[in-house]
Formats: C-alpha cells, sequence, structure tokens
C-alpha cells in the first residue's frame, strides 16, 4: 500500500499542478506560486526546515528561478543580436529567438528550479539527484528543436509542459530514498524455512 501512495504521489502530482493551471487558466505570473505550493504540500514532511518556513522559501525560489527564465530569455536575445549572430543561427525552423529561449528557459530556468528546491527537502544531496537534474535539463534541449513559437498557443502549452517534466524530475530527487528503500526491500527474497 505505501507503494501505490508513493507511486501515485510522484506521478499524479505534476498532472495535479498543471490541471489546475490548464482548467483555471491561470495567469503567467501564478505558474510559480501554484508550482512551489502543489510541490510543498505533497512534501511537506520532507522539509528540512520548520513548515511554514519551507513553504515561504519554496514560493521565493520559484519565483526567483521564474523570473530569471522570462527576462533572461530577452536578455539572451539582446546578447545574440549585439553579437551579430542572428543571421547564422538556422536550424530547420529553429532561429536565434529559439536560442534564446532554449538558454533561459529550457536550460537555466529549469536547472536552477530544481537545485533551489531541493535545498529545501532532506536526502537531496546525492549523485542521482544530479543525473535526474542533468537528464531533465536534457530532455528540455531536445524538446527546444521540436519547439516553435506557433505551438505555444496549444491548449497544452510549453509552460505547462515545462511545469510537468520539472515536478515530475523534482519529486523524484525529493522522494529519491523512499523509492530506493522499496526498491531494496522489493529485491529482497523472502526467507524460507528450511526442514
Amino acid at each position: 500500500m505505501d507503494s501505490l501512495k508513493l507511486i501515485l504521489k510522484i506521478i499524479l502530482t505534476p498532472f495535479l499542478s498543471v490541471s489546475i493551471l490548464f482548467f483555471t487558466e491561470s495567469s503567467l505570473f501564478l505558474y510559480p506560486l501554484i508550482f512551489s505550493i502543489i510541490l510543498s504540500l505533497s512534501n511537506y514532511n520532507l522539509f528540512r526546515f520548520h513548515l511554514p518556513i519551507g513553504f515561504f522559501l519554496g514560493i521565493v525560489y520559484s519565483y526567483l528561478a521564474f523570473f530569471v527564465g522570462y527576462f533572461g530569455y530577452g536578455l539572451f536575445y539582446k546578447i545574440i543580436e549585439f553579437i551579430g549572430i542572428t543571421n547564422d543561427i538556422t536550424i530547420g525552423e529553429w532561429f536565434y529567438t529559439d536560442l534564446a529561449f532554449c538558454i533561459a528557459v529550457f536550460i537555466i530556468a529549469p536547472y536552477l528550479t530544481m537545485h533551489l528546491q531541493k535545498l529545501l527537502f532532506k536526502n537531496t544531496k546525492t549523485r542521482l539527484t544530479y543525473w535526474i537534474m542533468s537528464i531533465t535539463t536534457l530532455v528540455f534541449v531536445l524538446i527546444s528543436f521540436i519547439h516553435s513559437e506557433q505551438d505555444v498557443k496549444n491548449f497544452f502549452n510549453i509552460i505547462n509542459l515545462w511545469q510537468l517534466i520539472i515536478m515530475f524530475g523534482l519529486q523524484l530527487i525529493i522522494n529519491q530514498k523512499a523509492i530506493t528503500e522499496k526498491i531494496k526491500s522489493g529485491n529482497k527474497k523472502p526467507a524460507h524455512n528450511n526442514v
């Protein structure tokens, strides 16, 4: 039963977060708030700090990463224009605007979000944590090659997909101790009575 609860928590929490955003058609600036509240509520017993401090820091960290991605896009866009490589970057329909978006939103913001949020929870300073963070960031880079600005207007837009992937990655990071314990206990063979 505990294994089922853990699996449901890890899988359903990201979908709950995205569903709230999708069905309420929330403002873009409410995304970090909803993200941090859902993440904190599902993992409140794993905070390193007292509950109110953990909730507060979760919201602050979430907004910090959000604004780094939000303003980073414009900053990288201007840097690329300033360097003068705007006409040199095209991979199919992938332009320098997509490069700026990829750097700010798909590399820096996800990595920063996971790094800051993991600081709030116990048992997240492991090698596995950095593997999950790296794989999640790589997934975003791969998504950036198929992403275009037209896709942002789809019903399940890129920001919802971003939250879904990051929330799933964070659930794996935060709950890794429980996951490994379940795997180890599942691998132990029951002792047989030899008569």
